[in-house]
C-alpha cells in the first residue's frame, strides 16, 4: 500500500480484531515508524508501552468500563458528545465532519425496529436535550456500552500506552508545545504504518480522561511520574472492511495570502 493510499484509508478501528496475535516482524515495522518520527532538535520525547499480557490488559479493561459509566452521568460530557453526533449518513456527509451515532451508540431493539422517520426524530430529540439524560447514567443505562469497549479492549492482541518524557524538552518558551506536535506525529507515523499491513488501530479515551486514571496507569505499568500519558490505542489485524468517513471540503479550511471567512 503506497504512502496517499494508507493516508486516505486509514480509519479508527471499531470493530471485531482477528483472533492471533500480531506479528513481531509486523510489530517491529510500526515500532519503526514511530522511531523515525521528527521532532524538534531531535529530542525524540516519547516512551512506548506495548502490553500484550492479559493481566494489564484486564486492568485497563476495568477502568474502561469505570469510566464509560462515570460519562455516562457527565451531563457536560453528554453535552458536548452531542454535538458531534451525525444520525444518518446523509446528515453525515452533508455536514463533513463529526461521526454517525449508530457507530458508536449500539441502540436498543426497540429503536432499531421503528420506522426510520420515528427513530431519527427521537434521537434529534435526545441528541438536542442530552444534559438531562445523564439520570440514565444514574440507573445504569451506561452499563452495556461500557461493557461492550471493555470487553474490545481486554480482547485486543495488542493494547499501546504512548507516553511523552517531559525530562526531553527543547529549548524555548514554546517546548511543551512542540513536544505535543512531535507526539501528534509520532501518533500518525504509527496509524499510517499500522493502515499498510492491515492493522486497525482505535483510541480508547475514556480511562485517560481524568488525572486520577492516569495517575492509575502510571502507578499500574511502573510508569514514572516524569513520563505524561497521551494516549491508549488498541491493536490487531482487522476482521471486516474498513468503515466510511466524511471530511469538510478544502475550501471549508485552505486560506491563500491571508485568512478569508
Amino acid at each position: 500500500m503506497n504512502l496517499y493510499h494508507a493516508i486516505i484509508h486509514r480509519r479508527s478501528y471499531r470493530g471485531k480484531f482477528q483472533e492471533r496475535p500480531i506479528d513481531d516482524a509486523d510489530l517491529d515495522r510500526i515500532i519503526e515508524a514511530a522511531r523515525w518520527t521528527p521532532s524538534p532538535f531531535n529530542v525524540q520525547p516519547w516512551e512506548l508501552v506495548f502490553i500484550k499480557d492479559q493481566k494489564g490488559k484486564d486492568i485497563l479493561a476495568n477502568m474502561t468500563e469505570q469510566a464509560i459509566m462515570k460519562q455516562f452521568r457527565d451531563t457536560q460530557f453528554l453535552d458536548d458528545n452531542s454535538q458531534w453526533m451525525r444520525l444518518n449518513e446523509e446528515e453525515w456527509t452533508e455536514r463533513g465532519d463529526g461521526v454517525l451515532l449508530t457507530d458508536h451508540v449500539n441502540l436498543p431493539q426497540l429503536i432499531r425496529n421503528a420506522p426510520e422517520k420515528f427513530t431519527q426524530n427521537i434521537l434529534r430529540v435526545l441528541l438536542n436535550y442530552a444534559k438531562p439524560l445523564s439520570f440514565l447514567g444514574y440507573i445504569g443505562l451506561g452499563k452495556l456500552p461500557a461493557q461492550d469497549i471493555a470487553t474490545q479492549v481486554r480482547e485486543s492482541p495488542v493494547l499501546l500506552l504512548l507516553t511523552m518524557n517531559t525530562r526531553r524538552q527543547p529549548p524555548g518558551e514554546g517546548a511543551t508545545r512542540w513536544m505535543w506536535l512531535s507526539m501528534g506525529m509520532l501518533i500518525q507515523n504509527i496509524l499510517l504504518a499500522a493502515t499498510s499491513i492491515n492493522i486497525g488501530v482505535q483510541f480508547v479515551s475514556a480511562p485517560l480522561e481524568s488525572q486520577k486514571d492516569r495517575t492509575q496507569i502510571q502507578q499500574h505499568f511502573n510508569i514514572p511520574d516524569y513520563l505524561e500519558v497521551i494516549t491508549l490505542l488498541r491493536m490487531g489485524y482487522m476482521k471486516t472492511e474498513e468503515g466510511n468517513s466524511v471530511r469538510l471540503e478544502s475550501t471549508e479550511f485552505v486560506h491563500y495570502e491571508k485568512y478569508t471567512r
